[in-house]
């Protein structure tokens, strides 16, 4: 369940990073202070981290076009 929540938090963060310019350009610091803390949670856990980590990195890799979508930037 606590994987579940971690999931959500991740993609509710990745929603708000792509509303707001403050949270976009804190994105880099967290992801990077993330993937160091679920390297750590690698050693104990390896299956939740590998899971945590690719939740995070589709998001991020998504937040882009989801930003182009919600603000127009498509070219008709």
């Amino acid at each position: 369940m606590e994987l579940a929540w971690a999931i959500v938090g991740i993609v509710v963060l990745l929603a708000l990073i792509a509303a707001s310019r403050l949270l976009r350009r804190l994105v880099l610091a967290f992801a990077i202070a993330a993937v160091g803390l679920l390297l750590l949670h690698m050693q104990t856990a390896p299956g939740e981290a590998l899971v945590a980590l690719g939740a995070m990195g589709g998001g991020v890799v998504l937040a882009r076009p989801l930003r182009r979508m919600l603000w127009g930037g498509f070219p008709t």
